[in-house]
């Protein structure tokens, strides 16, 4: 597996997907950026790691086509390393970035299999992460590497059929070759959960928010609804919580100082993904705040999932997937309008039977199908479908 964008265990659907194929028999080895612990190379339950150096991150399309190539590079000079020490019979690719898709070519000509896991959809992807004044040159290439990752690999995997119409109708892939793999939350939601103690001292309702935090997720959008709660409806009953990491983490913090919402909003950072259940439970509305737009709208969310599968209501703005994949265990703002997202967490926050009743909806939809365990039996139907052989160790 070869992973770009996150390093490994980080990324939750990676993780998921690796040791399910560990499980099943298969021997998995993922090649990712490096992570805090500098740790450049261990087994982790059954799956072998290799981490190389992240790329600089330089804000330019200059840098952006300099950091693509490095990882590009690197990771078929790894692969190359694992298919003469270890050898394999596929290559998975995990995208973005679909350019990554050239690792895997030259091990197709030597009879290897290729598996294009499609998380994201690059061009729109871009778009979002310049506020849509991306290079139209760039999105040309993205576009690019999109069509040959599709029509070059054995099978591919899309997170929903939003995203799969679009591996068949704009990347020209063929349609028996595709498979829905959905995001999904694992077993530790579903253990009783201990609410994290730290955040309930604050004795009010708490409106959370768990997951990235980068340009595109929105999460402003949450700091502004905040704003709302408490300097306009001059709310005093309600605390917000953010927690996680990414490139927008700092600005937020800024713009919550400017809206003077320093003693109203706390940014937990990086946790631990086994801490993620404790601090959702300890929510009371929880909050995907991912705007509406041609790449959020082709998004699952796994964020959604993981707060629905501990029965919490969420709050959210009309995104296509969103509103497949909750249904009514949300409430859904309009025209990605901050007021209106203001108004539906005040909603929620006003009537406990109604968080009660969204909540416990939403985990019978995770129970009926939503859950991990059902999406990796597609997974495995689609390793199934290459006749590779498994690990007898």
């Amino acid at each position: 597996m070869i992973l770009e964008n996150e390093s490994y265990p980080e990324d939750t659907r990676v993780m998921l997907e690796a040791e399910a194929l560990a499980r099943f028999g298969y021997d998995v080895t993922v090649v990712c950026p490096m992570d805090e612990s500098g740790v450049r190379r261990e087994t982790i339950r059954e799956v072998r790691v290799y981490r190389y150096p992240k790329p600089l991150e330089l804000n330019s399309a200059f840098g952006y086509v300099l950091e693509f190539a490095y990882s590009a590079t690197i990771g078929f000079l790894y692969a190359l390393y694992i298919y003469f020490r270890h050898g394999f019979d596929a290559i998975h690719i995990h995208s973005p970035p679909d350019m990554n898709c050239v690792i895997a070519i030259p091990f197709q000509m030597l009879g290897k299999k290729f598996v294009y896991d499609l998380h994201d959809l690059s061009p729109e992807l871009y778009q979002a992460q310049k506020c849509g004044r991306g290079s139209k040159l760039i999105e040309r290439a993205l576009l690019f590497f999109e069509r040959l990752a599709c029509r070059q690999s054995n099978r591919l995997i899309a997170t929903n059929q939003t995203q799969q119409q679009v591996q068949i109708e704009r990347g020209l892939a063929k349609a028996e070759n595709c498979y829905v793999v959905r995001n999904g939350p694992n077993e530790n939601f579903f253990r009783t959960t201990v609410p994290n103690s730290t955040i309930l001292e604050s004795g009010k309702i708490l409106i959370g928010y768990v997951g990235v935090i980068g340009i595109q997720d929105g999460v402003d959008h949450f700091v502004r609804a905040m704003h709302v709660l408490i300097h306009r409806m001059h709310r005093r009953d309600v605390h917000g919580v953010v927690v996680g990491n990414g490139a927008a983490l700092n600005s937020l913090k800024v713009l919550a100082q400017q809206l003077e919402l320093q003693d109203h909003i706390s940014f937990v950072g990086k946790i631990p993904f086994v801490s993620v259940p404790t601090y959702i439970a300890a929510f009371d509305v929880c909050v995907t705040p991912d705007p509406s737009n041609s790449y959020n709208d082709s998004c699952t969310t796994i964020k959604t999932m993981e707060y629905m599968a501990l029965g919490k209501p969420v709050v959210c703005y009309e995104t296509t997937e969103n509103q497949k994949t909750a249904g009514g265990a949300a409430l859904y703002a309009v025209n990605n309008d901050v007021e209106d997202l203001a108004s539906k967490i005040g909603k929620l926050v006003d009537s406990p039977e109604l968080r009660k009743k969204m909540g416990d909806y939403g985990r019978q939809r995770i129970d009926e199908g939503l859950t991990w365990s059902h999406q990796e039996v597609q997974l495995a139907a689609l390793y199934d479908s290459l006749s590779l052989k498994v690990s007898q160790s």
